[in-house]
């Protein structure tokens, strides 16, 4: 066999491989594509996989149910499903950031995996001021699921949680309280 053609024969062996390569690729992303689009229909609401909310059982719900957005029910429902609910403190600190502290965990499910512990800092909350943006003191984050991730926060100023109704931080703490018992 010449060696002109064993080049041939290279040559056509790398055009199928990449040719192959591409294929499997748009293959790939089409089929990627289809499963990560939402349903239609289920703008607004969270589609929730993995161990029900509610469960004693704790083991796995493998069919999907589509639930609303926590920012969507009322409070006292938005306390009943969060996992975790924290109130945070803003502190100015040297580099001109205001850093959010873990001021108080008002509420914390059994067995929910949660990171923070009062006085460390909540960095997505953390935030360098600007001019024309008032963030108040702090801030109320709520949590979901047994990793506790992070599905709703609202500032508050002073006494008040404005994104809660206008809320009373002293009545917010009690209906927290409420919940757990």
């Amino acid at each position: 066999m010449g060696a002109r053609t064993m080049l041939q024969k290279f040559f056509n062996g790398l055009v199928f491989g990449a040719g192959f390569f591409v294929s499997v690729g748009l293959l790939g992303w089409l089929l990627a594509s289809v499963l990560i689009t939402p349903p239609i229909g289920s703008e607004g609401k969270t589609i929730y996989f993995g161990p029900s909310l509610s469960g004693a059982s704790g083991i796995a719900n493998k069919a999907h149910t589509e639930q609303p957005s926590l920012h969507d029910l009322p409070l006292e429902k938005q306390i009943e499903r969060a996992t975790v609910i924290v109130v945070t403190r803003f502190e100015d600190v040297a580099d001109g950031r205001r850093k959010a502290v873990v001021a108080e965990i008002l509420k914390h499910a059994p067995g929910t995996r949660f990171q923070y512990a009062v006085g460390d800092e909540y960095p997505s909350a953390s935030y360098y001021p600007k001019d024309d943006v008032i963030r108040g003191d702090g801030a109320v984050i709520f949590f979901e699921g047994a990793a506790a991730d992070m599905r709703y926060s609202v500032s508050f100023q002073g006494d008040r949680v404005s994104g809660l109704g206008d809320i009373p931080m002293k009545l917010f703490r009690e209906k927290c309280n409420q919940s757990r018992g």
